[in-house]
């Protein structure tokens, strides 16, 4: 992949260098030039490496095309030279693709966040298991909102609200619990 014209830079990274942090918003997609990139992420306190860039690759992709914030942390695994294209310049070539070539990059993207949400943290604490029921229940209302069943519809809703009132006064009871175990569930893990 080329790209040429104003605002694209190159940088020599030294081993063990971040090029970008899990949660950062995107401003620019990176590609490796020379030397390789590991992929990581934090899981339950490990450092997990999802994967390994060598010279042409292109990485931090996602969070421009979705906007959502980023996945990963990138770190140099070696001296190495990646080329930074800015937002304005990836928009723009991306732009000049078919509508329906971008449409199925983004269904890409959507898949490849979905196969990322096996490695989020599982929940330790009472905050977190409330925290991940209250997101399931959210994602369960906008699917029931769907529902062209208008009887399925409304008895699921009647739950749901209730399941919704059960999960509040939950969460007062065990606000001031204290927990042996720390929350490590955070909103970037359920974002994805």
């Amino acid at each position: 992949m080329k790209f040429r014209g104003d605002g694209v830079s190159r940088a020599a990274y030294p081993e063990g260098k971040t090029v970008f942090l899990e949660g950062d918003q995107g401003n620019a997609v990176f590609i490796v030039e020379s030397g390789s990139v590991g992929i990581f992420k934090e899981i339950e306190g490990d450092r997990v490496q999802l994967a390994t860039l060598k010279g042409g690759e292109l990485f931090g992709e996602m969070a421009l095309i979705d906007g959502s914030p980023r996945m990963a942390t990138a770190v140099t695994l070696e001296p190495s030279v990646i080329a930074k294209i800015p937002r304005e310049i990836f928009e723009t070539k991306l732009q000049g693709f078919d509508p329906f070539l971008r449409a199925l990059v983004q269904i890409l993207i959507n898949n490849l966040r979905s196969v990322h949400k096996a490695y989020m943290k599982r929940p330790r604490s009472a905050g977190d298991y409330i925290q991940v029921l209250a997101h399931s229940v959210e994602g369960f209302r906008r699917y029931t909102e769907r529902l062209e069943n208008d009887d399925l519809h409304n008895v699921a809703m009647q739950s749901i609200a209730q399941f919704g009132t059960i999960l509040r006064e939950l969460d007062k009871q065990f606000r001031n619990h204290e927990d042996r175990r720390r929350n490590v569930v955070s909103d970037v893990d359920l974002a994805r």
